[in-house]
């Protein structure tokens, strides 16, 4: 099993573990996954955005 680095929008999120690449953009998602609300609310209260929104590009890499 590997360790890979999550990004979103040049932002680190962190790690997720897993075989693949495949495996770990899955893992990503739904370690960082947001809805559309949730990441409404964050931008609302003028948080950055921490997370993967509907609909962002985002990329593991091996760490």
């Amino acid at each position: 099993m590997k360790t890979w680095n999550v990004h979103c929008e040049g932002r680190f999120l962190g790690t997720v573990d897993e075989d693949t690449e495949t495996l770990a953009r899955s893992a990503a998602l739904s370690k960082y996954a947001l809805t559309a609300d949730e990441a409404d609310a964050q931008d609302e209260q003028e948080q950055p955005v921490f997370g993967i929104a509907p609909d962002w590009e985002f990329s593991v890499t091996p760490a």
